[in-house]
């Protein structure tokens, strides 16, 4: 049965983050980034820094902890996905990651003590199920390559695509978008986009804005109002800045059911295509 991992791939990751002076190309982003890019289909010198349920403020943090080792970096890749304008893993379900961060990339971001320590940030049940994989089973902790991609989408272990997509549109979804709080969150991501943005272009560095495709049963049932607000928001900063490019691929016609994992990932064979595309429109628009 397949597990969602809780992080453990950060470690050496950031080991790889070392060697930020020969990235040419940088991935940031969500689980939509994590497991869609593979770098190793990329033909410049490729780094995945995204993960699950990484929010904007902490691809900025990332992007500022190392923006002054990136010595060679030519382009970013970043996922602008249905809830990621809206979204803050802090406020989430998925907050409990914001422990990854604190520990093991040095981002000092989080309030909370028990973000300090894996074992005071977990439910002893989860204590007790790692240290058993670890020191029982000898089973790995890494979820993902030496260049950041998740590995664990595989097309063989996919999932219901109709489940999936009710399941996650209804997580994605933000309710009570015209509230003062979600127009907050709004302005802020808004914000974290511009300063990046305006950083890239004071250091002759592309960026790449995308929409990431999505399967049917995912696109039909999404508030018509937070998709359009995300895409024509991402559309009107990135038509400010000349290093910026932006493309909703969210319905690109090319991405079939065999693709996906789940009706908003990529499996592996997804990810090779996908990342095989972007290569390639970035390798021409530079």
């Amino acid at each position: 049965m397949y597990k969602e991992p809780l992080g453990r791939s950060l470690p050496i990751r950031v080991l790889e983050v070392d060697n930020a002076a020969d990235i040419e190309t940088l991935i940031l982003g969500s689980s939509h980034a994590y497991y869609d890019f593979d770098p190793e289909y990329f033909s410049s010198k490729t780094f995945n820094a995204s993960h699950i349920s990484q929010s904007l403020n902490y691809d900025f943090e990332i992007f500022k902890k190392y923006q002054n080792k990136l010595k060679n970096l030519k382009t970013v890749i970043l996922p602008i996905s249905y809830f990621s304008l809206y979204g803050k893993l802090e406020a989430g379900s998925e907050s409990w990651r914001a422990k990854n961060y604190v520990i093991y990339y040095g981002v000092s971001t989080s309030k909370s003590l028990t973000d300090f320590s894996e074992v005071l940030s977990n439910k002893f049940s989860v204590n007790v199920e790692r240290l058993a994989s670890y020191y029982l089973l000898n089973e790995s902790n890494v979820s993902c390559s030496k260049l950041g991609w998740g590995t664990q989408y595989k097309s063989q272990n996919a999932r219901d695509l109709v489940d999936t997509g009710k399941k996650s549109v209804k997580r994605h979804t933000i309710f009570g978008i015209n509230t003062r709080e979600e127009e907050k969150t709004l302005k802020e991501n808004v914000h974290i986009l511009i300063t990046m943005l305006q950083w890239c272009k004071e250091h002759n560095i592309h960026v790449y804005l995308l929409t990431p495709p999505a399967y049917e049963s995912y696109r039909q049932d999404l508030n018509e109002q937070q998709l359009q607000t995300t895409i024509n928001t991402t559309s009107t900063i990135c038509s400010k800045f000349d290093n910026c490019m932006y493309e909703n691929l969210m319905n690109a016609p090319n991405f079939v059911a065999i693709d996906y994992f789940d009706a908003d990932h990529l499996s592996d064979i997804g990810a090779k295509k996908l990342s095989l595309l972007i290569n390639e429109k970035i390798n021409k628009w530079k």
